[in-house]
């Protein structure tokens, strides 16, 4: 299906220009048929190469279990997709708060397990009982604050992992990481129902929020609580119908969501960067509504062990847990904001201990939670590493 969709769309694209170029060969009386072939040519091996590029890039292959489809279950789901979101538990999709709007929980479905959306015997369609926006999300039309909302399906889906999403304090939004942005959206800035069949996907590499506040780019409207993403030159992006879609890092404990499609300027356009909800900003609203007391997995113990610079915290393992997350601090005599303020945390997948080779007076306080899917455990006890 995506090598018709490519075949479908440049044949779309030439049409257009070549009826453009009929247009303008009349006034071309200067020309002979040799030359103005060479010229047709020449053009349209070069809007076909551009076009390659632009918005969404290739065919996603069948590793996003979790990718969910907005769709109003009125209509076939090729006509009625019109935003992303992630399955994040068995009962909830994450996606933008700016989806929803206008909409209730009669309105729209969740589509998941489909990756064609012309394949009406794939998937299951799921109703929605439940919509949560972020509180302080603001309806800006054009920049939206916290844009987020979470889904409450009707019933769980059980077919797929879910998909992890960003701790608060975790560091995997490198700048200069390439992450991968995924959606059934617009395909071209040029055609306006260029919207895919088949899962789109493309990576693009974290940008500084310093370098998309620029004067040239946003000019200061991109806040800490939002992400950006893309090339200078554009040429590869998210656009219309990719909104409320995931925006996710491999990392080495598999790959986790970092941001939500919200909002840019034009889609692909040079200096102009997709601009994301920054998930880890609210993870802990996303673990507190979607998590249920039986979700709920006990706090592990922490131990502390130092053998000349290697010092090793290690916990006792907790039944049912995914994972543990590992979090470090630097010490201060009253955990003061030097603690505070500088808080880390690592997934370390299904590790029961970590070890680092410290120099004399690097000091920190550690702990750990246990984590299923989603949902952490309380804290551990805190524990103290001091070097000699």
């Amino acid at each position: 299906m995506c090598l018709v969709e490519k075949f479908v769309y440049f044949g779309n694209s030439l049409y257009s220009f070549l009826n453009s170029l009929y247009s303008f060969s009349i006034r071309l009386d200067r020309y002979s048929l040799h030359s103005f072939l060479g010229i047709c040519l020449l053009l349209v091996q070069t809007e076909g190469l551009a076009e390659t590029r632009i918005i969404n890039g290739t065919c996603a292959a069948d590793e996003w279990p979790w990718m969910a489809a907005i769709v109003y279950p009125n209509r076939p789901a090729i006509e009625g997709q019109y935003c992303g979101g992630a399955l994040i538990h068995p009962s909830w999709i994450l996606t933008a708060a700016h989806c929803t709007d206008g909409e209730d929980t009669n309105s729209i479905a969740i589509l998941l397990g489909r990756n064609t959306l012309s394949d009406e015997g794939t998937g299951e369609l799921i109703g929605i009982k439940n919509i949560v926006k972020h509180p302080d999300y603001d309806h800006d039309p054009e920049n939206p604050a916290a844009d987020l909302a979470l889904l409450q399906l009707e019933k769980p889906y059980t077919q797929a992992a879910v998909l992890r999403v960003a701790e608060a304090y975790s560091d995997v939004t490198e700048v200069g990481k390439l992450a991968t942005v995924i959606g059934w959206g617009q395909t071209s800035t040029k055609m306006r129902d260029s919207y895919a069949d088949s899962l789109q996907q493309t990576a693009v590499p974290i940008v500084s929020n310093q370098v998309c506040n620029a004067r040239r780019t946003y000019d200061g409207e991109v806040k800490d609580t939002m992400l950006c993403a893309g090339f200078a030159g554009g040429g590869t992006d998210a656009c219309v119908g990719d909104s409320g879609g995931p925006f996710v890092m491999e990392t080495d404990a598999g790959w986790q969501q970092i941001g939500i499609v919200s909002w840019g300027e034009g889609c692909a356009r040079p200096y102009y960067y997709g601009v994301y909800t920054r998930v880890s900003s609210y993870q802990e609203f996303i673990s507190e509504h979607v998590c249920e007391a039986q979700d709920t997995l006990p706090a592990p113990q922490v131990e502390v062990s130092i053998n000349g610079q290697k010092a090793t915290v290690s916990w006792n393992n907790v039944i049912g847990a995914d994972g543990y997350q590992f979090y470090y601090a630097p010490y201060s005599d009253s955990i003061s904001d030097v603690t505070f303020d500088n808080i880390h945390s690592l997934d370390i997948k299904n590790d029961t201990d970590f070890s680092a080779e410290l120099s004399s007076g690097e000091n920190f306080y550690v702990a750990a939670k246990a984590y299923r899917g989603n949902c952490y455990s309380d804290y551990s006890n805190i524990g103290m590493v001091i070097m000699p």
